[in-house]
C-alpha cells in the first residue's frame, strides 16, 4: 500500500571502498500512516504568454529570445545560418510570472528584463552569460503578493526612451516607475513609484507611445462602470474610452487625460506608433483608428477580409523598425491572417496608412520578429513556429488605404488565403499546450528486451503526441557486410587528418577482422597492414603517423609514410608477441599510451617515442591481484594540448573489483586505490569534462552504470553515479557529440543509451530511440558534415547521427522526445485498447462547421493550416481509432446532430467488448443549454491480429449530460449530473437497472471502479467521495468523502483506501479512508448504520499530502519512465506540465530532504535588501517559495524536488556550510538528489 513502499531498483545499489555490506533501511513505522512525496518537474509549461526580442547577452548584433510562461523564463538564440532556434536555458521563478518588457539604458546595448510576478515586486534582471541565469538587480515591492485585480502587473509597458516604466493592474490602479541609472557603478535604479488611482475603471489594453522626448505617455483603452448598476450596458454596443496618462516630469505627477469621441466597443488593442510618426493605432472590429495625439485628429483604415468570413478582429502585433527610421507593423487576426501596415509620413506628419495581406500562419500570443530576417509566432494553442522572410511584401489588389471618417470607407475587399509566400518555414519547436489527457504506454519489440515506456498525450488542439524518453536519432546509411562482426572501430591514419579513414569489422566467432577505407564509396582494403586472421581488440592512431592493432596473439604497430601531397607511400609494421600460451584478453588505448592485459593476470605498459614513432614497453609487468582482467582503461580525449598521458590506469577484475594504478615514472604500477563493485566490472572508460575533473565510467554485467569521480592528483575515486540501463552487460565507447563542447560516452546494453554534460555541466545519460546496435563507434566525415556514429547489427553496418531528421544535432536541455500524430479535432478524452497499443478518441470543437459531413473528399492539409469554416454554436466531434505505432488513423466515426463528446469508456459483458461515447446536442456554454443527451453504444470487434474494430450499436437518450463512464462489475456506470446509473447492454438501447441520486453532488465528472462494490466519485465542485453499492437497497451509498469542496479535473487510485486528485486551481493532494472506517467497512458495520453528517456521508477522508503545481491538472497515472523505477505518480497540467511525485520510504531520507528544503529556503529567501551574494543565492522575483507551493493550501508532506536541485547552483564555500548542517559532505547531497531524479524519471 502507498505509503511504506519498498521498491527494489537494481540501480540503487551504491560503490563502496570495502566489501559492500548490507543493511535494512529506517522505514516508516509500521502503524504509520503518512505518505511524503518527492515533486520532479520533467517538462515545464509550454505555454508562452509573452515573448520578447532583444540584447540580453549584450553582444553586438547578436539577439536572444526570451519566453514567459506562467512559471518559468526562457532564452533562446537564433542560429541565422541553419535557420535553427537554440535553448540557452529555462529558469524556473518559482513564481506566477504576470508579464514581461525589456529596457535599455542609454549609451549600453545590453537589454534588461522587468518582471512582474505575484510577488508584489517589480524585478529587473540582469542575464548572466557565464551563469546562464537571469540575475536580479532590482526589486522593488508595491504590493502584497497574490494575484488581485487591483494589484499592479497584469500590464506592463516600458516607455520607448527607457525613462519610465508603468505597471497597472486590471481594475483601478497604475503605478509609474522612473527609471535612473546611478553613474558612478552603472547600475539601474527605480524612484518611488507615483500612483494613479481612477475610481470604477477597468483597464482592458495598455501600451506606451513614442513621444520623441517630450513627457512620458501611455495610452489605455478602459471602462468606466461607476454607473453598471443604474444603465443598461451592451458589451457589443456600449463605447469605451480611451485615456492617456502622462508622466509630468517637472512636477513629478501623473496626468489623465481623456480622449474624445468614446471609441467603438469592439476596440481591444493598442499599437504604438514609432517616432516621426508617434501617436497609436486602436484596433477594432475589422478597422483601425489612428490617433496622433490625446483627442487629436483621427484616421480610418479598413482591414481586407477573408473572402468566406465578414469580420477582422486583430489580437496581436509587431512594430519592427527599419533603417532611416522607417517601420512597419505585422498584426495578425484571430483567424491566423497576417496584415502588413505601412505609413507615409511627411515631415514629422503621417498623411495615410495602409493595410495589406502579408500570409496566413497559426494563430498567435505573441509576435517577433529579429533583424537578422526571422519570425517568431509564439502559436496560442499549438505547436511554436520559426520562419524565415522571403520578401517583405509589396502592395496588391488586397491593400487598403486610410480615410479621414468612417462613412469615407469604400466597399470592403476580400481575399482568398493562400499558402506561404512571404515566409517560409524553418524550425518547429514542440509545444504540449493545450494537454487535456495522457496515457502512459508500455511497447514491446523483439528487438529490445525491455520495454519502451511512453506517455501518450492529447495536445496542442488537433494532436495525439507520444512523449519518449530518449534522443531520436537519423539513419544516414546501412549495409550489409560479408562477415558476422562483434565489435567496430575507427581511426585516422595520421594525427592531423581530419576525417576517420578506416572502418574496422572483427568478429570474435571467426576471429577474423576486416578493414574498410571510409571515402565517397566504402570498399575494403588490402594493404591496410592490419592482421586480418585475428579478433581485435584495440585500434589506435598514436604519435603522428603510426596506426596500432591490438589482437589476441599481439601487438601491430603499423608506421605510415607520407609524400608531399599527404599519400600514403609505404608503410612499415612491428609486432609485439606475449609469452607463449598467453593471450591478450583486453586493452586501452590513446595516442601516445598502450596498456594491455594477459590471461596470465599480467598488465603490460607501452608508450609511444615521440622521435621515430615507436612503441616502448616498460620493462616491468604488473600482476593483478583479485581475480583475472575484466577491462581497462586509461585517460582520452584531452581537452587541453598540455595534456598528452594519462597518468593514471584503472582495472576491472573479476572479483568485483576496480583498481587505480599509477602510470607516473616514479611510481609507475603502485596500486592507488581499490573500490568494490556490486558486480563484476565489462568495461571502463576515463574521460575528463575539464582539466581538472575526470571521471571513470563503469559499465558492469548486471546492466548497471556506474560514473565516478578521479583526483587528477591522488587518483583516488569518490562521488559515484548509478543508473540501471538493462538485462544485458553495458559495453562503453567515447563520443563525440553534436552542439556539446565535451566528449560524450555510447553505453550499450539492452538498448544503445549516449551520456553527456549539458550547459550547465550537469551529466545526462539519456536512451537512443528507435536503433539497435550490438556496438558501436564515433565517426566522422567531412561528407556528412556532423559528428555520427557507426554501428553493427545482424551482420550489417549502419552510420547514424544522434538527433533529427536534418542532422543538427539534439537539444541538450530535452530528456523527452515528441512524435505527432494529427486528429480531426480537438480532442477530448483517449482509452487505450485493452489488448493492442490501439487508442479511442473522442474529439469536439465549438464554433466550426465539419467539411466531412458534405463530402468524403477533403484537403485535410488546406483545413490544417487554414483552419475549418466558422459559425456560431455549431459542434464538429467524432470518434477516431489510433494506431500509436503506425502513426496512422484507422477508423472513424462522425457524430452528425450537432453532438458535442463529452465521455468514453469500454466495458466487457458476457465476454463481449464494447465502446460507450457519451454526447450532448446543441451545448452551449454560456448560459448554459443544451436540448439532448445521448449515449453511444459500439461492439469491439478483432479480427486475427486482435486489431480492434467498431460496429455501431445503438444510441441511448439520457436527461442528463453523461459527463462520466465507467465499467462496473459487468455493467456501465454513469455519472449524470447529480445521479449514478447502472445500464446493461440491450439490443436496441441500454437498460437502465438502477440510478441513485446523491443530494450533496452536484455534477460528476470522474468515477473509477476500486474493488468489489467500491467506487470513488468526484465532483466538479463537492471534491471526492468513496460509495459502495448497497446490493440490498439497490443503491450506491456514499461513506466517506473530502473535508473541503474542490472542483476535481483528474483521479487516480492508489489503493484500496488511498486517491490523489487534482483540481483546477492546480493543487495535487492524496486522501486516504481512515483506518477504523476501512475496518467497518470489511466488517459490513459501516454500510448498517450510516448516517449523513453536514449533508454528506457520516465520515471523512484524512488529507495525506498536498501540493500547488501552477497548472491545471488534467491526468494522474501511477509508473515510471525507466526500466526498473519505482512506481511513482506521473502528472499533466493544460499548460504542457509533465511532472512525477516519488513517494519517499524511509523516515531518514525525509528527515534529510526536509531540512535541506528549510535550509535552501533560508538561503534564497525572498529579501533583497542589503543583498549579500556572498551569504545568500538569488531569488529571481522575490518570490517566497512556501507561501508559493502552499498557494490556496498550506504545502504538506511534498517535498519540491525542483528547488532541491537548486543546491547545484551555490557556490562551493555555501555548499560544503549548508551540508554542514545536515551532517553531510556536499557530494553526499548531490548523490541523493541524483538517485532520487533517476528512481523513475531522468
Amino acid at each position: 500500500m502507498w505509503g511504506h513502499i519498498h521498491s527494489h531498483n537494481p540501480s540503487s545499489m551504491h560503490l563502496n571502498t570495502h566489501r559492500p555490506s548490507y543493511r535494512v533501511p529506517k522505514t516508516m513505522p509500521p502503524g504509520n500512516d503518512s505518505l511524503f512525496l518527492y515533486n520532479l518537474t520533467l517538462q515545464p509549461p509550454s505555454s508562452a504568454h509573452k515573448s520578447l526580442v532583444g540584447q540580453f547577452s549584450g553582444q553586438k548584433k547578436t539577439q536572444e529570445l526570451v519566453l514567459a510562461t506562467s512559471t518559468t523564463i526562457e532564452i533562446y538564440r537564433p542560429d541565422t545560418e541553419k535557420g535553427k532556434l537554440r535553448k540557452l536555458m529555462v529558469q524556473h521563478a518559482f513564481a506566477i510570472v504576470q508579464n514581461i518588457d525589456k529596457i535599455r539604458l542609454t549609451g549600453t546595448q545590453k537589454d534588461l528584463l522587468i518582471i512582474t510576478s505575484d510577488s508584489g515586486k517589480v524585478v529587473v534582471a540582469e542575464f548572466n552569460e557565464a551563469l546562464s541565469k537571469f540575475v536580479p538587480i532590482v526589486q522593488e515591492p508595491h504590493s502584497k503578493n497574490g494575484l488581485r485585480r487591483v494589484t499592479p502587473g497584469e500590464y506592463l509597458c516600458v516607455e520607448p526612451d527607457n525613462r519610465a516604466v508603468m505597471i497597472a493592474a486590471v481594475e483601478r490602479n497604475k503605478l509609474v516607475y522612473k527609471v535612473e541609472m546611478q553613474n558612478e557603478s552603472g547600475i539601474l535604479k527605480l524612484s518611488s513609484p507615483l500612483e494613479n488611482t481612477s475610481k470604477n475603471t477597468l483597464t482592458l489594453n495598455l501600451c506606451a507611445l513614442d513621444t520623441n522626448y517630450e513627457n512620458p505617455l501611455w495610452a489605455a483603452i478602459e471602462i468606466d462602470y461607476s454607473n453598471y448598476e443604474n444603465r443598461e450596458y451592451d458589451s457589443q454596443s456600449s463605447p469605451l474610452q480611451l485615456n492617456y496618462y502622462e508622466l509630468d516630469q517637472s512636477l513629478n505627477h501623473i496626468i489623465l487625460k481623456k480622449s474624445k469621441p468614446d471609441i467603438d466597443a469592439s476596440a481591444n488593442l493598442l499599437i504604438p506608433l514609432p517616432a516621426p510618426a508617434g501617436g497609436v493605432l486602436i484596433c477594432c472590429k475589422s478597422y483601425l483608428i489612428y490617433e496622433s495625439t490625446p483627442g487629436g485628429t483621427r484616421k480610418y483604415l479598413q482591414f481586407p477580409v477573408r473572402s468566406d468570413t465578414s469580420e477582422v478582429v486583430i489580437t496581436n502585433f509587431y512594430v519592427h523598425k527599419l533603417k532611416k527610421k522607417e517601420f512597419f507593423v505585422l498584426v495578425q487576426s484571430s483567424l491566423g491572417d497576417l496584415f502588413k501596415i505601412t505609413v507615409s509620413i511627411e515631415g514629422e506628419t503621417l498623411t495615410a496608412f495602409y493595410a495589406t495581406y502579408f500570409d496566413t500562419i497559426p494563430v498567435c500570443t505573441s509576435l517577433n520578429i529579429f533583424n537578422s530576417g526571422f519570425l517568431f509566432a509564439n502559436s496560442t494553442d499549438n505547436n511554436k513556429f520559426f520562419y524565415q522572410f522571403e520578401s517583405l511584401g509589396e502592395a496588391d489588389d488586397t491593400t487598403t488605404s486610410s480615410v479621414s471618417e468612417k462613412s469615407d470607407f469604400p466597399t470592403k475587399t476580400f481575399f482568398d488565403s493562400r499558402g506561404l509566400k512571404n515566409l517560409s518555414l524553418v524550425e518547429v519547436l514542440g509545444s504540449l499546450s493545450p494537454l487535456v489527457d495522457s496515457t502512459m504506454l508500455e511497447t514491446y519489440s523483439s528487438e529490445f528486451p525491455d520495454p519502451l515506456k511512453q506517455l501518450v498525450t492529447l495536445a496542442s488542439n488537433s494532436y495525439m503526441k507520444t512523449l519518449t524518453y530518449g534522443v531520436p536519432v537519423s539513419e544516414l546509411v546501412s549495409s550489409p557486410v560479408p562477415i558476422n562482426p562483434t565489435s567496430i572501430f575507427t581511426t585516422k591514419i595520421s594525427k592531423k587528418s581530419i576525417n576517420d579513414d578506416y572502418l574496422v569489422l572483427t568478429s570474435s566467432l571467426t576471429m577474423k577482422s576486416m578493414v574498410l577505407s571510409i571515402g565517397e564509396v566504402v570498399e575494403e582494403v588490402s594493404d591496410s597492414g592490419f592482421a586480418l586472421d585475428q579478433h581485435t581488440i584495440a585500434v589506435q592512431q598514436i604519435g603522428q603517423h603510426s596506426l596500432v592493432q591490438v589482437h589476441n596473439n599481439g601487438i601491430r604497430h603499423i608506421r605510415n609514410f607520407f609524400d608531399d601531397s599527404d599519400n600514403v607511400t609505404s608503410k612499415r609494421e612491428t609486432n609485439w608477441y606475449p609469452p607463449a600460451g598467453i593471450v591478450i584478453l583486453h586493452a586501452s588505448t590513446n595516442n601516445e599510451q598502450v596498456l594491455v592485459g594477459l590471461s596470465n593476470r599480467e598488465v603490460c605498459y607501452f608508450e609511444i617515442d615521440p622521435a621515430d614513432d615507436q612503441l616502448i614497453e616498460y620493462q616491468e609487468r604488473l600482476e593483478v591481484t583479485g581475480g583475472s582482467i575484466t577491462a581497462l582503461a586509461l585517460a582520452s580525449k584531452f581537452v587541453t594540448e598540455g595534456d598528452r598521458k594519462s597518468n593514471f590506469a584503472v582495472i576491472g577484475t573479476s572479483e568485483e573489483t576496480i583498481q587505480v594504478i599509477s602510470l607516473l615514472p616514479k611510481t609507475c604500477f603502485e596500486i592507488v586505490t581499490l573500490q568494490a563493485l556490486s558486480a563484476n566490472c565489462f568495461s571502463l572508460l576515463m574521460m575528463p569534462l575539464d582539466k581538472d575533473n575526470y571521471f571513470v565510467h563503469i559499465g558492469m554485467i548486471n546492466g548497471v552504470y556506474a560514473r565516478v569521480r578521479i583526483d587528477v592528483v591522488s587518483g583516488k575515486l569518490g562521488d559515484s553515479r548509478l543508473k540501471y540501463l538493462g538485462t544485458q552487460p553495458v559495453s562503453l565507447r567515447s563520443l563525440a557529440l553534436p552542439n556539446v563542447a565535451s566528449s560524450g560516452i555510447l553505453a550499450i546494453s539492452s538498448r544503445p543509451w549516449i551520456g553527456y554534460f549539458n550547459n550547465e555541466s550537469n551529466f545526462k545519460l539519456t536512451p537512443l530511440i528507435d536503433i539497435s546496435i550490438k556496438d558501436g563507434s564515433a565517426f566522422y566525415s567531412e561528407d556528412i558534415g556532423i559528428e555520427s556514429v557507426v554501428g553493427i547489427r545482424d551482420g550489417e553496418i549502419t552510420i547514424f547521427t544522434v538527433g533529427g531528421e536534418e542532422g543538427e544535432g539534439f537539444d541538450v536541455t530535452n530528456d523527452l522526445t515528441i512524435s505527432s500524430i494529427k486528429l480531426r479535432y480537438a480532442p477530448r478524452k483517449q482509452l487505450k485498447d485493452s489488448l493492442t497499443d490501439y487508442f479511442f478518441v473522442i474529439e469536439s470543437e465549438f464554433g466550426v462547421i465539419s467539411p466531412y459531413l458534405e463530402s468524403k473528399e477533403v484537403d485535410a492539409e488546406y483545413f490544417e493550416v487554414f483552419g475549418y469554416k466558422k459559425k456560431e454554436n455549431s459542434w464538429a466531434s467524432c470518434l477516431q481509432i489510433v494506431d500509436v505505432a503506425g502513426s496512422g488513423i484507422e477508423y472513424t466515426h462522425e457524430f452528425t446532430n450537432n453532438e458535442c463528446t463529452i465521455s468514453l469508456a469500454s466495458i466487457k459483458i458476457r465476454d463481449e467488448e464494447y465502446l460507450i461515447v457519451g454526447t450532448t446536442e446543441n451545448l452551449v456554454y454560456s448560459p448554459h443549454y443544451y436540448s439532448g443527451n445521448s449515449i453511444y453504444t459500439f461492439r469491439i470487434k478483432r479480427n486475427a491480429k486482435k486489431k480492434p474494430e467498431l460496429v455501431y450499436l445503438h444510441k441511448t437518450t439520457i436527461e442528463f449530460p453523461p459527463s462520466s463512464l465507467c465499467a462496473f462489475n459487468e455493467k456501465l456506470l454513469v455519472g449524470a449530473g447529480n445521479q449514478l446509473r447502472l445500464y446493461d447492454v440491450g439490443r436496441k438501447q441500454l437498460l437502465r437497472k438502477t440510478s441513485t441520486k446523491i443530494d450533496f453532488l452536484r455534477r460528476i465528472n470522474k468515477i473509477q471502479h476500486i474493488a468489489g462494490d467500491v467506487i470513488v466519485v468526484c465532483d466538479s465542485s463537492e471534491s471526492v467521495s468513496f460509495m459502495r453499492f448497497d446490493q440490498t437497497k439497490n443503491q450506491f451509498i456514499a461513506f466517506c468523502n473530502d473535508t473541503a469542496k474542490r472542483q476535481i479535473t483528474a483521479l487516480e487510485v492508489l489503493d484500496s483506501r488511498t486517491v490523489i486528485a487534482g483540481d483546477r486551481f492546480g493543487n495535487i493532494f492524496v486522501s486516504r479512508i481512515p483506518k477504523n472506517v476501512a475496518e467497518q467497512l470489511e466488517n459490513n458495520v459501516l454500510m448498517k448504520f450510516e448516517e449523513e453528517t453536514l449533508g454528506a456521508s457520516s465520515s471523512r477522508l484524512d488529507k495525506l499530502c498536498d501540493f500547488y503545481t501552477q497548472d491545471i491538472v488534467t491526468s494522474l497515472h501511477k509508473g515510471s519512465f525507466v526500466v526498473g523505477g519505482s512506481e511513482s505518480i506521473i502528472y499533466t497540467g493544460l499548460q504542457g506540465t509533465v511532472g512525477i511525485l516519488l513517494p519517499l520510504a524511509t523516515t531518514q531520507e525525509v528527515d534529510l530532504l526536509m531540512k535541506l528544503e528549510n535550509s535552501l529556503r533560508d538561503y534564497f529567501n525572498d529579501s533583497f535588501d542589503d543583498f549579500d551574494n556572498t551569504k545568500q543565492g538569488f531569488n529571481l522575483v522575490g518570490r517566497e517559495h512556501l507561501k508559493f507551493r502552499g498557494y490556496y493550501n498550506p504545502v504538506e508532506n511534498v517535498i519540491d524536488g525542483d528547488f532541491i536541485e537548486r543546491f547545484f547552483e551555490l557556490n562551493p564555500s555555501a555548499q560544503v556550510k549548508l551540508a554542514g548542517r545536515l551532517d553531510k559532505s556536499p557530494r553526499d547531497i548531490e548523490r541523493k538528489i541524483y538517485d532520487l531524479r533517476n528512481r523513475a524519471a531522468f
